[in-house]
């Protein structure tokens, strides 16, 4: 008789216990929201937490429709973009009253009707006026994404101005009472990327003193990793239950049991089944030659060597690790050789900081506006349009409006390869396109006092660069790179990622701060230890089968300890071991 192999019930696959523990975390937040109270929900990454804001959303809309909908309320899922609003739009019925939006649209439609207010609170701060502005003649105030100007009695207000105003309006008793009622609950997205100054006021007149709102917050703090003031983080209260949720949807095992050893407070369960998953930790301890010693790059390979160890790691990993359709993402920080090498050496020499952080005023608005827009008026890309002003919908309806655009269009695919200033006029001359107002004052001092200090030189100087080194530039930080920084690849994903770690950055060594997750570190260095832990835990976080970490720069007794204990000593091998023999030999 052949024999008949019976599994155990109680032999589950990965999948089934991750699945089962996440679906249980879901319970506990609806279950919390039936209580009515706020509360957070710290999802570590590839955790699902976008799955589960969506399943809280399905319960919102089956259960409290009678409840909210005779009271006119209205439910406000506020998330970080306009294709996530869309995403969640699709999901909800067409007469829901549950309102996706971003916060700069869910800000405006809450402050809109105040017209008496706004134009009272605008006439006190001339921050918030377009210059030669005369308040007198002001009959009304909108928000239209472009640069803010006065016309036909129109206040037309900058983008940011509208969370101004809306700021000030919390401030009002009367405002936050009209607010209460007519927005219940309030949830949202990626919160530690949220407004602090917002988040503040919801805390100080609302959560503290349990009244108005019930608010979920749906994020990660450790994956708060730009460098702006505007970012709240850690959102802490002892109104606001915690609400940890631990399964791993997206990295193997192996990576997982790492990402535990980095951040034991959240601990996850790996779902994945089949594979166990690869780290590895590639030195330069082999390198007996002289190292660099200017500045920033101290102690850094020399360029050539550090390009063909690059390069070499690369080729034996895709060649002889990698399967078939497999993709390799590399991630470091922004080099000063890569500049070079991608053609952006003089915009770099300028914003280098700037640059590496994707932090610089001029970098961001010829990124993610103009060149957005600008594919899509060439592609005839609607959705593109839309997403890149912040608006569901664009009115182009009239034949002037669609002459306005196409003459933007063909002016900007001539000023392109021109100087920056000359695509820069070319935008505000259209006033169709939103433009910070910091940007509005540097080009007018660039033709008023050209010899204003701008970074590492002059305005003029600046903006007299070709566009193609930002063209450059852009190419090189956009995610679908071979390369990308380590800022760019939030909330993405890869097979197979090398983490770099060298020079190039004061504000990122992480072979100082790393260790400090275990070993404590300065109350003074705490805002530098929180940049550096976040970036590594979301550059670590972002394989799901293999992680080669490859360290350019020399490691020190205490920094090779704490990767022993995070990797293994095994794992741990020297550039030349890792070439000359292979990855299963290692």
């Amino acid at each position: 008789m052949q024999e008949v192999l019976v599994v155990s019930e109680d032999v589950k696959t990965n999948y089934a216990i991750a699945k089962a523990e996440a679906d249980e975390v879901d319970e506990i937040i609806i279950d919390t929201i039936k209580q009515g109270l706020s509360f957070r929900v710290e999802a570590g990454a590839g955790s699902g937490k976008t799955y589960s804001l969506n399943r809280v959303l399905e319960w919102i809309q089956a259960n409290k429709w009678s409840e909210f909908q005779k009271k006119k309320q209205n439910v406000v899922c506020i998330t970080y973009t306009n294709a996530a609003v869309d995403v969640i739009a699709e999901r909800l019925d067409k007469d829901s009253f549950i309102l996706p939006s971003t916060i700069h649209s869910f800000a405006w439609n809450a402050i809109k009707q105040y017209q008496s207010a706004l134009k009272k609170i605008i006439s006190a701060n001339e921050l918030l006026q377009p210059k030669e502005c005369d308040m007198t003649e002001i009959m009304e105030i909108q928000y239209t994404l472009g640069h803010r100007y006065q016309e036909n009695g129109i206040l037309y207000l900058y983008h940011d101005d509208v969370i101004s105003l809306f700021n000030t309006l919390l401030d009002n008793a009367k405002f936050r009472k009209i607010f209460s009622d007519k927005y219940p609950l309030i949830l949202i997205d990626e919160y530690q990327d949220s407004f602090q100054s917002i988040v503040e006021r919801f805390i100080e007149y609302f959560i503290s003193k349990g009244v108005g709102p019930q608010f979920g917050f749906f994020g990660d703090a450790w994956q708060t990793i730009y460098q702006s003031n505007k970012a709240c983080g850690l959102i802490e209260h002892e109104n606001i239950k915690e609400i940890k949720k631990g399964s791993n949807f997206r990295s193997a095992p192996k990576i997982v049991e790492m990402l535990n050893f980095i951040r034991p407070d959240l601990p996850q369960r790996s779902a994945i089944d089949g594979f166990d998953g690869e780290i590895t930790v590639i030195t330069c301890d082999d390198y007996k030659g002289q190292r660099r010693t200017d500045r920033n790059f101290k102690d850094e390979l020399p360029i050539e060597e550090f390009q063909i160890r690059l390069s070499k790691l690369k080729d034996q990993i895709e060649n002889s690790i990698i399967g078939s359709g497999e993709n390799l993402k590399t991630l470091m920080i922004t080099h000063k050789v890569l500049a070079s090498q991608q053609g952006y050496d003089k915009l770099f020499d300028v914003i280098s900081d700037g640059l590496k952080d994707k932090e610089d005023v001029f970098l961001l608005f010829f990124m993610n506006t103009v060149e957005p827009i600008y594919e899509a008026l060439t592609q005839n890309n609607m959705q593109l349009l839309f997403d890149t002003l912040k608006v569901k919908r664009y009115p182009i309806n009239k034949k002037a409006e669609k002459q306005c655009w196409k003459a933007l269009q063909e002016r900007l695919t001539i000023t392109r390869f021109q100087k920056s200033i000359d695509v820069l006029k070319t935008v505000l001359d259209s006033k169709l396109i939103p433009i910070p107002q910091q940007i509005e004052d540097y080009y007018d001092l660039y033709y008023l006092t050209p010899e204003t200090p701008y970074s590492n030189t002059n305005i003029k100087d600046f903006l007299d660069l070709d566009y193609t080194q930002f063209l450059s530039a852009i190419s090189f930080l956009y995610p679908e790179s071979e390369f990308s920084t380590e800022h760019g690849v939030k909330g993405e994903e890869y097979d197979n990622v090398v983490f770099v770690i060298s020079r190039g950055w004061n504000q990122y060594q992480f072979e100082k701060y790393i260790p400090m997750i275990k070993n404590g570190y300065p109350t003074d260095k705490e805002a530098s230890y929180i940049r550096n832990r976040n970036l590594f835990y979301v550059c670590c976080s972002r394989p799901k089968k293999r992680l080669f970490i490859f360290i350019s720069i020399p490691v020190d007794d205490v920094f090779r300890n704490y990767l022993k204990n995070m990797v293994g000593k095994e794992n741990i091998v020297t550039y030349k071991d890792f070439i000359e023999k292979g990855n299963r030999n290692i």
